[in-house]
């Protein structure tokens, strides 16, 4: 069976990825520091009934993005996959790029000033993992007015206000 150049490349990348998560997880245990993905779930049941602003195509850095709203078990903070199960959509995605085929912009929620994937977490993953510092997303503000600032509390930084 032929294979392509971006196909075996993008393979290439996907174990390389895979190594990265699995040192990042050994660096992170040894000094006890987060390596998680946040989960948005918790964060959005407090916030499902606030207004949401459509802010429209935006660049966004990769590093401002820190959860994700549904796979946030399967990337490590970094965006790089932690399973072995996400390989075929990884490497999808990265032969993808590797053949220069324009891929649809992320769609991502602003809470502050980080961001949550809704649906691109494996384009995120390879655009970390080939060293982009910016995404093309299409962004959805959700009003934090609800939330009161406590650094201390959460990676965000905010704590849901007690009612």
């Amino acid at each position: 069976m032929y294979r392509d150049d971006a196909a075996v490349q993008a393979e290439s990348d996907y174990l390389k990825a895979l190594r990265q998560a699995f040192w990042r997880k050994a660096r992170r245990w040894l000094d006890l520091g987060c390596n998680d993905l946040l989960s948005f779930d918790e964060l959005f049941q407090q916030l499902k009934k606030q207004p949401r602003t459509e802010l429209g195509m935006q660049t966004v850095p990769l590093a401002q993005i820190v959860g994700s709203t549904g796979r946030h078990h399967n990337f490590d903070l970094a965006f790089y996959p932690r399973h072995r199960s996400n390989d075929k959509r990884w490497v999808n995605v990265a032969r993808a790029r590797h053949q220069r085929v324009e891929l649809p912009p992320v769609l991502l929620y602003k809470v502050g000033q980080a961001y949550f994937v809704e649906d691109g977490n494996h384009r995120i993953s390879v655009a970390r993992a080939h060293g982009d510092k910016v995404i093309s997303a299409r962004v959805i503000e959700l009003d934090t007015s609800s939330l009161k600032a406590e650094p201390s509390c959460t990676r965000l930084g905010y704590k849901l206000q007690k009612k």
